[in-house]
Order: C-alpha cells, then sequence, then structure tokens
C-alpha cells in the first residue's frame, strides 16, 4: 500500500489477501534502517539508537493493557520477529464506517484518551519531545522559520519544555489524531486505536493536541473549527481522568495540551494552521 513515511520506525505496509481473508501488515524498523539516519549528528544518531522506541506498537500490542471500554487495538493475527532490528505485525484490516467527525465524536474520543491517561498515570518524563527538538525541530524546522512570532516561539521552547516536565505525566497513545482512531462500520460508536507511538510518559493532556488538529493538517477542518473544539476536549479528558480516580486541574491539562501542540506542530504545519498554533503557544 503507498504510503508517506511519517516516522523512521515504519518501513512499508502491505495489504495481503489470500482466498477472501484479508489482512493488514505493517513492518516496523530500527532507525539505523532508515533513509534519513545517516544524515543525522552523531550524537542524535546514538540517542535514537538508544532510546527510539521503534518497536513501540507491537510491544502495546502485545501488553494486555487493558484500554478502556469503547476502545480496541485490531486484532492480531501474527506477530513475526524478521530480526536485524525488523518486526512484521498481521492485524485486523479493519472496515470503517463513512462518519464525521463532530463535536460529539470529538468529546467522545477525548474522553476515552482521559480514561487512557488515567489507566497510566504517573512517571518521570518521557524524552519524546526533547529528541523532537534536538533533531526535526533543530535540524530541520528551525532552520526555515518564516515570521517573527515564530522565531519567538522557537525561542521560548527550552523554556516550554522545562514547565512541561514539571506537570503531572501520563502514558496514553502519543499520536492520536482523527486518522489514528478508527471509526469500525460495526460499532461506530467505539475506536479501533492504530499507530501507537512512544509509551512513555507525556505531559498530561498531550494527546488532545494531534486529536485536535490531524484533520485540520490535511485540510478537512477548517482552522477556524478549533477553538470550539479546543474546550470540548479539554473538558471532556479532564472528565475521563475523573473517572479513571486522578483530579487534575483544568489550566495544566490546558497547559499540557498547548505547549505539546506548539512544539510538535507550530513550525511544519500549513500557514494557517501555524499561525494558530504559533499564536497558541505564545499565549502561554
Amino acid at each position: 500500500m503507498p504510503f508517506r513515511p511519517s516516522s523512521p520506525s515504519t518501513a512499508a505496509v502491505y495489504r495481503v489477501v489470500e482466498n477472501g481473508r484479508v489482512a493488514f501488515v505493517k513492518v516496523l524498523q530500527a532507525p539505523r534502517h532508515s533513509p534519513v539516519f545517516a544524515a543525522l549528528p552523531g550524537h542524535l544518531r546514538d540517542r535514537l539508537t538508544r532510546e527510539f522506541p521503534w518497536r513501540a506498537e507491537a510491544d502495546f500490542l502485545l501488553s494486555g493493557f487493558e484500554l478502556p471500554p469503547a476502545l480496541r487495538t485490531p486484532d492480531v493475527y501474527r506477530i513475526d520477529e524478521l530480526g536485524d532490528g525488523r518486526v512484521a505485525m498481521w492485524l485486523e484490516d479493519v472496515q470503517c464506517a463513512d462518519l464525521p467527525w463532530d463535536p460529539p465524536r470529538f468529546q467522545h474520543a477525548a474522553y476515552l484518551l482521559g480514561r487512557w491517561a488515567g489507566r497510566r498515570f504517573g512517571g518521570p518524563p518521557g524524552p519524546a519531545l526533547r529528541i523532537l527538538t534536538e533533531g526535526r525541530l533543530q535540524l530541520d524546522a528551525f532552520t526555515r522559520l518564516t515570521t517573527n512570532d515564530q522565531r519567538t516561539l522557537a525561542g521560548r521552547v527550552p523554556a516550554l519544555l522545562d514547565r512541561l516536565d514539571a506537570l503531572p505525566q501520563a502514558t496514553g497513545h502519543s499520536d492520536a489524531c482523527p486518522q489514528n482512531l478508527l471509526i469500525p462500520r460495526a460499532a461506530p460508536d467505539t475506536f479501533v486505536v492504530i499507530d501507537v507511538g512512544w509509551q512513555c510518559p507525556f505531559p498530561v493532556g498531550a494527546d488532545l493536541g494531534q486529536l485536535l488538529i490531524g484533520l485540520a493538517d490535511e485540510g478537512t477542518l477548517p482552522v477556524t473549527a478549533l477553538p470550539a473544539l479546543h474546550e470540548l476536549v479539554i473538558d471532556a479528558y479532564r472528565d475521563g481522568l475523573r473517572t479513571e480516580g486522578h483530579q487534575v486541574s483544568r489550566d495544566e491539562i490546558t497547559f499540557g495540551c498547548d505547549a505539546t501542540l506548539a512544539i510538535r506542530s507550530a513550525f511544519h504545519t500549513p500557514p494557517e494552521l501555524s499561525a494558530y498554533l504559533t499564536r497558541l503557544g505564545l499565549a502561554l
């Protein structure tokens, strides 16, 4: 299947059909196999080799972690260890419903992400955001800043990272955009979670960022819809945390969402979205 590489850990994806049976096959790889790896500075190659969780999705599928009701993973048919830093996952080819992402669906997803975070609450800050900053931002995005606001925000990133480290932490999906929360045709009030990423603690609220902008980034949701959705998902996520027994302030969740979102996405999204995210970051 054609795909746009967005992570050094994805080598290839296939749809395999045999006698009417269908499987989705995704091959994961260690970052040293990625075409961009050789171009990175030596210290970053060393850190990625040590810390980049290239097989996190496979390990999560094998972990037995109990997701909140209304969330599930694809059925796992088999996982093949291919050797030399590669693994192939044979998964259910999820049949998706053709339904819109309206505000109630965003709200439901945010509530479930809050419950997910509540079930894996705590721990020291993980390395993901700092590795992103040392890599994609400093080596690429920060070399192509086009506005004074972007330059100002880039200068504030180290301080934002320090403030994010001081927030409560939780381990969730780490790339919970709508594209990774499939709506199954057989149960359209639920989600099938795919492309689970870094399984380390993130600042509380971090999963809301990609949920908010995933469709705007691909151009199917207007940027003008984001402010209202932002308020909706913050409250729903907080309710999800409460359901799992965790009391976290709305201010902490909002800062975790907005600062993480600004760092991850303000510098390499389409212009209108980038401007919105830059303003969001500068307001912190």
